[in-house]
């Protein structure tokens, strides 16, 4: 690959494949975490309804609640996230869905701004995170290149 004037610049397979990896586990912080903060955001102004909980790792998207939604039961997973706050399975709780999609509930206490945000804060730390090494890595590298012994012309 050359890079116009001067000496040109070699690929290197280990900066690819780090930067590969890199996308590999960025893109599911992404896929796991936006989605999440944006159903919390559309339940904001939903239909509130009572519901029973039932617990499980609530932080990994595993607890889900049960309640009447015109006369018929709905039970949905709370999304990841989901900050349980103490409450056991059979505890009542309130939720909130956006109108007509009963499946996409969340605990109404969960539907503030701060919870979206810190939703929102998992993937951008990480990209920042990831940006930092690939910077330290690359300047590292650098700097080997330019200490070493110079050549005579």
């Amino acid at each position: 690959m050359s890079t116009g004037p001067g000496r040109p610049r070699r690929v290197r397979p280990a900066a690819v494949a780090a930067a590969v990896a890199a996308l590999v586990l960025l893109a599911p912080t992404y896929a796991v975490f936006v989605p999440a903060a944006w159903q919390r955001v559309q339940a904001r102004g939903g239909t509130p309804s009572t519901a029973a909980f039932h617990g499980g790792a609530c932080l990994l998207g595993e607890c889900a609640v049960t309640f009447s939604v015109a006369g018929e039961r709905v039970t949905a997973r709370l999304p990841v996230g989901t900050r349980s706050g103490g409450h056991d399975s059979g505890d009542t709780v309130t939720v909130r869905h956006p109108p007509g999609e009963p499946g996409r509930a969340v605990l109404a206490d969960d539907t503030g701004r701060a919870g979206v945000a810190l939703l929102l804060a998992v993937p951008l730390g990480a990209t920042l995170a990831v940006c930092c090494a690939a910077r330290a890595v690359s300047s590292r590298g650098r700097g080997a290149r330019r200490s070493g012994p110079a050549r005579a012309s």
